[in-house]
């Protein structure tokens, strides 16, 4: 057989013969047997199995030379045959010439095999020369990686070799040192084509301590609230776009926060740690149980509002997974929340409520307005268990009287002590005496907001015993010594009167219907820092007596809510008007103190709706005279067109944000200077939040809002700088935008009607990018393409798809 293949796995036998190759020697070359030392040659057996399977690569055989180079001998050879061949091996023929009997070596194998004459593989002699370039008549090359020793081939082909015509094909046995020849396979099971696969090491769960983990878990939440912020900063928050998002800010961060939990429970161990929930937000009842009980001892603001669903038994599980135990043994387990927010969570039962208030020593800030559940008993609760309490809003609770605020005071003075209340907001609160008013001053000296609206109850004298001294008292607290003119009193009095000087910024006693200007007698030299003043709905019975007194002694008022006040006259605006615009008053003297403020340098907001007696004059005095005056509101008063100008030219002036000018049931103020204002004016305050995308505001950012210069564009609701100007026409805009988007729905809908109806041989069409519409119109009739009736908004009066 020729040591010559065709391929990989097999070869032709169209070689003849070989003829003897010529003696040649390469410098280099390994040192081959010599016939001296012969060794016995074992015969090889034959392998009849393919080597398809093993990693090989081809060269070139004998059948790529050149027709120059092969000579083909159709008749009879001058070599030795195939038979003769055989014959002679039969016979074991010892007269052969030394150097076919010395042992050729295949080099081109790994761990090569020594051939001689007797192989039936090799059968001749071969020289053996260095190999120096890729051969070009090899039987077969494997890349068996790099060898120390030279790498030696059989020579190359003789030009006597002679191609059979045709011949018979045989299964290539490849000599082999070992066992099997199977072992040169690689030992590898990886598939080749799969790419390498890199193992990179988990930094964030391997390398990072748990600290820093929930490091940057917190700081996912806070970049979610300074992305929102920057974005509401930017053009590109639209009042579309928000209406569509609905989770934005923190919120956001925290869904992202329960998602990551889902990964691996190694991240839902981080997510759920305490370290990350001092404030625990409106959730699902499952989530916000299971954060009680693993951050417990963590959470410090508990805000709950708008969850009329959670039910008691809930709310003492929760109470007593963020229960942490006590450090004395006859002490109460207790949490460490600092602010509660229960706001809407109608369900609970007073033994709840109580029950988390009497563990929650740390409590600064409560909020329960509206619940039910709310009695005396839990004012007592709060003297008692919660000392640290700064601000409480009980308002709208119908179980709650005068008498449970008169317990609170009376608890508190009897332990020696005094509230440390600065919030306290008692809205609809019921029986209010004196005795109660009386013991909430002295207990609450520290009181900045008070919300006394809509107490039924509340007198003029309620408020005298809220801010009397005994002359012994005034030793000890803060007070002021009046006469009786400055008391309101009868001025023939020679009597000296002390009042309590309080720290009131926020005083709001609206639809009070039961107090007078007397009562604002009694606040004033009393209240020196107030800034919001609401006597909203107390009706006639507010004059300017007491009113002028009160403002002549609060410089520093921003805020002042008189409407239903039908009896004012423009003494009241004058006593707010200040004599110089000027906020800034010139430096005293030295050793001089540094004198008061004029009242109304600083009037931001001012209600005087339904007060008749109020004249255009005095409104423009005013409106000139305060720089900050961004808020004004006169409904159904004598106010004219003069005033909106100079309204709209003052707050394009002084660049204020968001200015306000109500001007409803004004007769004096017709439609021509509400078409005048109107590039610079807007019918409502808009704002851009998911809550009020059924408002529909018209946002000028959105690209066919229809803002523009026209006199029939839409007004911009959302831009701050333009005022909003509330009059009977200025709501026709509105209407009228409605009425065009209305106009636009219908005339959409319409026309996907036709687009279905035009559509033959389909059941369904596409409209705008997914919709699915059916054949039928809405008339339930079919349409032609194109037709009248559809195209001028005639007809179609049925069902409309949207």
């Amino acid at each position: 057989m020729s040591p010559q293949t065709a391929g990989p796995s097999s070869y032709g036998s169209g070689f003849s013969t070989i003829g003897e190759s010529e003696p040649s020697s390469t410098p280099g070359t390994s040192a081959v047997a010599s016939p001296a030392s012969a060794a016995p040659v074992e015969e090889v057996a034959v392998r009849r199995r393919t080597l398809s399977n093993v990693s090989v690569r081809s060269t070139r055989s004998l059948s790529a030379l050149s027709l120059s180079k092969v000579k083909v001998k159709f008749a009879g050879s001058k070599s030795p045959g195939h038979i003769a061949r055989k014959l002679r091996f039969k016979k074991g023929d010892a007269t052969s010439d030394a150097h076919a009997a010395s042992p050729v070596v295949d080099t081109d194998l790994f761990e090569a095999a020594e051939l001689g004459r007797g192989s039936c593989f090799l059968p001749w002699a071969r020289d053996l020369k260095g190999r120096t370039i890729p051969p070009q008549g090899t039987l077969v090359d494997i890349d068996v990686g790099p060898l120390a020793a030279p790498i030696l081939r059989v020579g190359p082909p003789s030009e006597l070799a002679i191609l059979r015509a045709k011949g018979r094909s045989y299964s290539s046995p490849f000599p082999l040192g070992s066992a099997s020849p199977l072992d040169i396979i690689p030992l590898t099971h990886t598939d080749l084509s799969e790419p390498v696969r890199v193992e990179v090491p988990d930094y964030f769960d391997e390398c990072l301590p748990r600290e820093l983990r929930l490091k940057v878990l917190a700081t996912l939440v806070d970049l979610h609230e300074a992305e929102h912020i920057r974005l509401i900063a930017s053009d590109r928050w639209t009042a579309r776009k928000a209406g569509r998002t609905r989770w934005v800010g923190a919120e956001k961060g925290v869904m992202e926060l329960l998602r990551l939990s889902r990964v691996s429970k190694a991240w839902q161990s981080l997510v759920y740690d305490g370290q990350l929930w001092a404030r625990l937000p409106k959730l699902p009842s499952a989530v916000i149980v299971r954060l009680c009980k693993d951050a417990g001892g963590f959470v410090k603001r508990l805000e709950l509002a708008g969850t009329p669903l959670l039910s008691p038994d809930l709310l003492t599980e929760m109470t007593e997974g963020l229960c942490i135990e006590a450090a004395l043994p006859n002490e109460l387990p207790h949490t460490r929340v600092t602010t509660i927010n229960l706001q809407g969570c109608t369900a609970l039962s007073t033994r709840s409520l109580h029950h988390l208030l009497i563990r929650s020593p740390a409590l600064e800030t409560l909020c329960v307005k509206g619940l039910p559940a709310v009695t005396n008993t839990t004012c007592t609760i709060l003297a008692t268990y919660c000392p640290r309490l700064t601000s409480l809003d009980m308002g709208r609770c119908n179980n709650l009287d005068g008498e449970g605020i008169r317990s609170l005071a009376s608890c508190t003075l009897l332990q020696g002590e005094t509230l440390r209340l600065k919030v306290l907001r008692l809205s609809g609160l019921k029986r209010v005496t004196d005795e109660m008013m009386q013991r909430l001053g002295k207990a609450a000296p520290d009181l900045e907001v008070l919300d006394l609206s809509y107490a039924r109850h509340l007198h003029n004298s309620a408020i005298d015993a809220f801010l009397s001294l005994t002359e012994e008292e005034a030793q000890t607290v803060p007070s002021v010594e009046l006469t009786a003119r400055e008391a309101g009193r009868d001025p023939t009095d020679a009597s000296k009167y002390w009042r309590r000087v309080t720290r009131l910024r926020h005083l709001a006693l609206s639809a009070c219907i039961m107090l007078t200007d007397h009562a604002l007698t009694h606040l004033a030299h009393a209240v020196p820092q107030l800034e919001f003043l609401e006597l909203a709905g107390i009706g006639a019975d507010l004059r300017d007596t007491g009113l002028v007194r009160l403002l002549e002694t609060t410089p520093y008022i921003r805020r002042l809510d008189l409407e239903d006040a039908s009896e004012l006259s423009d003494a009241v605006l004058a006593a707010l008007t200040p004599s110089s615009p000027d906020p800034h008053p010139p430096p005293p003297r030295p050793g001089q103190p540094a004198p008061l403020p004029e009242p109304g340098h600083a009037l931001e907001q001012l209600v005087v709706s339904h007060a008749g007696n109020l004249t255009p004059d005095a409104l423009l005095t005013l409106l000139r005279a305060c720089p900050r005056l961004r808020a004004l509101e006169a409904d159904n008063t004598r106010m004219n067109s003069a005033v909106v100008r100079a309204f709209v030219a003052h707050a394009r002036e002084h660049t204020l944000s968001d200015p306000y000018l109500g001007a409803v049931d004004c007769r004096a103020v017709g439609e021509h200077v509400v078409r005048e204002v109107a590039p610079h004016a807007r019918p409502r305050r808009g704002w851009r939040a998911y809550e009020a995308r059924k408002l529909a505001f018209v946002d000028g950012r959105d690209e066919d809002s229809g803002v523009g210069p026209g006199a029939g564009a839409a007004q911009d609701e959302c831009d701050a700088r333009r005022v909003v100007l509330k009059t009977f026409y200025s709501w026709q805009a509105v209407d009228r935008v409605r009425a065009e988007r209305e106009r636009r729905r219908k005339a959409a809908g319409r026309r996907v009607a036709n687009g279905s109806a035009s559509s033959a041989g389909t059941g369904e069409v596409d409209v705008g990018g997914g919709a699915r519409t059916r054949w039928w119109t809405p008339s339930g009739r079919r349409s032609v393409p194109g037709s009248p009736g559809l195209l001028d908004g005639e007809g179609r009066d049925g069902c409309t798809i949207m």
